[in-house]
């Protein structure tokens, strides 16, 4: 395929475009999106999960614990509120905590505290488990599709700009 030279600008600009969208995409598969109820909020399934049971939802945050049983694994998550393309938002900001339930092994050397994590899945119930002096209502998420980002750097102490005279000498 050979580009003549008034051609180069348009395809330039359909490149660009097809890189933009892909840097958008959601990190749920399409097919699973179209089955989260997006009328359900965190709020909604949290305060009632019983009255949520089968419906699916996207929710995400940064895990707190994971717990693995004989046949499945439990990621207790501080929940965060989630971006265009599905990631938790960082800082302070939560509505509560859910539960993560998956089928098989799940390492929690890998899905360990503070790794952000957005879940699609079916609300199954709930779980009443003690937090400091209350009983605490955990909606339990049973997993479809599951995406764990990447870890965060964090930011270098260093100094950004580094100045020097001569080989091996910085000021």
């Amino acid at each position: 395929m050979s580009i003549s030279r008034h051609n180069v600008l348009p395809f330039f600009l359909a490149m660009v475009a097809m890189l933009l969208l892909v840097g958008c995409a959601h990190v749920i598969s399409k097919e699973v999106l179209k089955e989260v109820d997006t009328n359900v909020t965190f709020v909604q399934v949290s305060k009632a999960p019983d009255a949520y049971k089968g419906k699916t939802v996207l929710f995400g945050g940064a895990i707190i614990e994971a717990k693995n049983l004989p046949d499945k694994t439990l990621l207790v998550v501080l929940q965060r509120p989630l971006n265009r393309q599905g990631q938790p938002a960082a800082g302070d900001i939560s509505e509560g905590r859910f539960i993560i339930q998956t089928q098989g092994f799940l390492d929690p050397a890998i899905y360990s505290p503070g790794r952000k994590i957005t879940v699609a899945g079916k609300v199954v119930g709930k779980d009443m488990r003690p937090l400091g002096e209350i009983q605490y209502t955990y909606p339990i998420i049973e997993k479809r599709e599951l995406y764990l980002w990447p870890e965060e750097k964090s930011a270098s102490t260093e100094p950004k700009v580094h100045l020097g005279v001569g080989i091996g000498i910085g000021l």
